[in-house]
């Protein structure tokens, strides 16, 4: 050979090898300057429906309510010091928290040292409201009411309400309170501190600046806020702390992907590797195959990089996924060189005998998987058209690098005597499994058995929740539903959301709803609306101009006799007399709250959104179907372009959700499947076996998901179509592999043995790959990532075991002849 030839063989390998280091260098600047997370929710949400309409109330309002702070001392404390404490290191946390940059305003309770008018309390009570106001504005009910506060002057410790009540004899604004179905948020004592009942608990409620959705943010307050913590901490050790909202969970949510990512990725490397090396109990093929799969990861992740938005909850599975079946690759292509090399070709021309007998039919098997992953990119979760798009990349990526560049680097490490095959004793097992064509009928028969079970009716339920946003172990939810449990309420909130480009319009229409739901107290088990802080300047006229259909001048006199009767000295009441014979028509507005006390609970009711104004009501209805529909129907009918939504109704649109993308799903991944397979296969025999594989394969999986009892919700149902095309690889390579060998041997008994002997453990390494890829995932904290795991790897190994059953005994049954 002259040095010519050999100068003419490296320059395209060395181009190559350039071409490859230049596109991974690229890929991995990508990687480490853009490739970044995204805790945001709306990724995991359909896109349409109620949704869609969350959606946009995560986006206007910044993905988050106000942020919490609950802050409790233990029951073994005296309750007196218990109380003066929290009180303490409420009101410390609060001045604290307003001098952060990372905080808007934080507060530890609302001032009600300010006494509004009592006869402008109207402006601010809804239906039931006004009329309670009104029974208590009659004789009778001026003369009960003033009996009250009398008994209350006379009271020990009557010091601290003398000043109210002689603004407020009647006492209508603690009438408003109690009347009133509407809340304000989150109830204050009489202090205006957010506090339980027996003061053992308070919590302070804090706006941060920024965005829930935006990393940056959430990380930057939540770092603020615990140093604050741990500084208030120190001088009240004895009591406990606890974060939560919506920055609190983006920030957990963000930190707990990481952990995913990184754990499922190492893990996935770690099984995939040592199913690979039990394969061919060579560790120099690991050598091989290991460098071109971290390629393909790695250009793989720069697309996912290159994704705006970031890597989903869900997204970032696709690494462990892409390992997993990457590895695939790698057996098939590793195990053509061995085989060559133990036919007694050199080690270059087995890497090139290898290139060309396996390209073809792993580069086939790629896109097939590919193509059912795509088919996710007609789903409505964005989180899973960006798996399907990272995964269908990944494949043919990983592929496409193996096939480059595991031939070469095997050509190297087996320079020396190659290996003596040995199949391994279980191949000659299943061989004898199903020898003849009567215990090959008899496996046949028995692999309808999940059909007719599935024809039974004993296909998997769906999950009581179709989509898992929030983990149940994340520590802010926990704080959340400790709030619950000491300040009472449930999850199960809706939002009634009201978007228009004119605000005061906005909040015209959300008071509407607001009196038609206030007045469903059988069906309405709490509400909450800005209607109670602010309501639009059109309600506060209509609730003014019904007060004063009372004729408050006449009542004016009347109050009077009822002052003299209960023993009071109206002298001593002129100013509030007069102001009932002029009552003020003032309105409360926006702008004042913003620079008072409530300011804080504004950002709660209003945000922003593609320029309209959003308007929030909070409703949460009682147990039952009926209660829903109730509201439901009051809704639309106050306003019929009003928008329900919320976590507590997912459920039911996630369902509908599922219920179009399921088939659209499994239709294309089926249809890409069936042509892969008539492609590629071409004979009618062996394109029914494959159908078969795969049919039977689903019909397992589906029985064993209800038996083991895997949720099947959002993420891992929609996997089910993809596993089509990732498990339909088996049957193909095992069909190729006994074409081969029946253009050697007549003997259908002999074409099984070898077809078992030379294909079955590359094909079992394939599909444990695939299954430790899937089921690394199982150890995350993410509930849908860990489903989608176990679905995975459910039915990676039931697609190796159906192949390895069906298509011996399909071959057997048929006797074809070469």
């Amino acid at each position: 050979m002259t040095s010519a030839d050999v100068d003419s063989r490296a320059l395209p390998r060395r181009a190559l090898v350039g071409a490859l280091l230049l596109v991974s260098l690229v890929a991995l600047v990508l990687v480490l300057g853009w490739l970044r997370l995204d805790p945001n929710v709306a990724s995991l949400l359909p896109e349409q429906g109620e949704a869609a309409a969350l959606r946009r109330y995560l986006r206007g309002f910044g993905g988050s309510d106000l942020s919490l702070i609950l802050i409790r001392s233990d029951r073994q404390r005296d309750a007196a010091t218990a109380t003066v404490d929290v009180a303490a290191a409420a009101d410390e946390l609060a001045a604290m928290l307003e001098k952060s940059p990372s905080v808007e305003r934080a507060a530890a309770r609302l001032d009600t040292s300010g006494q509004l008018d009592p006869w402008l309390v109207w402006r601010h009570a809804d239906g039931p409201a006004q009329r309670r106001l009104a029974a208590a504005l009659t004789p009778a009910g001026m003369r009960r009411r003033l009996r009250t506060s009398r008994d209350l002057l006379l009271a020990p410790g009557a010091g601290s309400v003398a000043k109210r009540l002689a603004q407020d004899p009647l006492r209508l604004q603690q009438l408003l309170v109690e009347a009133r179905s509407v809340g304000s948020g989150f109830r204050t004592q009489a202090d205006g501190s957010f506090s339980s009942d027996d003061g053992r608990a308070r919590l302070v409620l804090v706006f941060p600046a920024g965005q829930a959705l935006r990393g940056a943010d959430a990380k930057r307050f939540v770092m603020a806020a615990r140093a604050a913590i741990a500084r208030v901490k120190q001088a009240h050790p004895k009591l406990s702390f606890g974060l939560t909202g919506g920055h609190a969970i983006a920030q957990a949510t963000e930190r707990m992907l990481v952990s995913d990512l990184q754990i499922s990725s190492t893990l996935s490397m770690i099984l995939a590797s040592l199913a690979f090396v039990l394969t061919f109990r060579r560790l120099r093929a690991l050598i091989a195959v290991m460098p071109p799969l971290l390629l393909g990861t790695l250009w793989t992740a720069a697309v996912a990089a290159l994704l705006p938005g970031g890597l989903s909850a869900i997204g970032i599975s696709f690494m462990s996924v892409v390992i997993g079946v990457g590895v695939d690759t790698g057996v098939h292509v590793y195990a053509a060189l061995l085989e060559a090399r133990q036919a007694g070709l050199a080690p270059h021309a087995a890497a090139a005998l290898a290139r060309r007998q396996t390209a073809k039919p792993v580069l086939v098997a790629a896109f097939t998987a590919a193509a059912a992953f795509a088919a996710l990119g007609l789903s409505e979760i964005a989180a899973l058209r960006q798996l399907g798009i990272l995964c269908a990349g990944g494949e043919v990526l990983t592929a496409i690098a193996i096939v480059l560049v595991t031939p070469e680097l095997g050509a190297w490490l087996e320079r020396g005597a190659p290996p003596q095959h040995h199949p391994p004793r279980w191949t000659a097992w299943l061989s004898w499994l199903t020898a003849g064509r009567r215990r090959a009928g008899l496996w046949l028969l028995l692999a309808t058995l999940p059909l007719l079970a599935l024809a039974a009716g004993m296909w998997p339920p769906l999950a009581n929740a179709i989509v898992g946003l929030r983990p149940a172990g994340l520590t802010p939810l926990n704080v959340q539903q400790q709030v619950y449990d000491t300040f009472g309420g449930r999850s199960g909130q809706w939002v009634v959301l009201v978007a228009d480009q004119d605000a005061e319009r906005a909040r015209t229409r959300a008071d509407t709803i607001s009196d038609a739901l206030s007045n469903m107290t059988e069906h309405v088990e709490s509400l909450d609306t800005l209607t109670a802080l602010a309501p639009a300047a059109s309600t506060q006229r209509q609730r003014l101009a019904a007060r004063d259909q009372l004729d408050l001048p006449r009542k004016a006199d009347e109050l009077v006799a009822a002052l003299t009767e209960v023993g009071f000295n109206p002298a001593r009441f002129s100013t509030l007399l007069d102001n009932v014979r002029n009552p003020s028509h003032a309105l409360v507005t926006l702008a004042q709250l913003r620079h008072g006390p409530s300011a804080i609970m504004l950002s709660r009711y209003l945000g922003q959104d593609a320029g309209e104004t959003l308007v929030a009501l909070y409703v949460l209805p009682r147990r039952g179907r009926l209660h829903e529909q109730a509201i439901e129907a009051a809704v639309h009918k106050a306003d019929a372009r009003a928008t329900l939504t919320g976590y507590g109704r997912l459920d039911r649109s996630l369902r509908a959700s599922l219920t179009r993308d399921m088939p659209r799903v499994g239709a294309v991944a089926g249809l890409l499947v069936l042509v892969a397979l008539a492609l590629s296969l071409r004979r009618p025999r062996d394109v029914a076996l494959a159908a078969a594989v795969v049919v039977v394969e689903m019909a397992l999986v589906l029985f064993l998901i209800r038996v083991l009892k895997v949720p099947l919700h959002a993420y891992d149902a929609l996997v089910l179509p993809v596993l089509l095309g990732i498990t339909v690889d088996e049957a193909m390579f095992l069909l190729f592999r006994a074409r081969e060998a029946e253009r050697q041997h007549r003997d259908i008994d002999v074409v099984v043995s070898e077809t078992l002997a030379r294909e079955g453990p590359p094909v079992a390494a394939t599909a444990l790959t695939t299954a430790a890829g899937f089921g690394a995932l199982i150890i995350c904290d993410f509930d849908g990532l860990r489903h989608l795991g176990m679905v995975g790897a459910i039915g990676s190994v039931s697609g190796l075991v159906v192949a390895l059953l069906i298509v011996p005994a399909g071959l057997r049954w048929y006797q074809r002849a070469p």
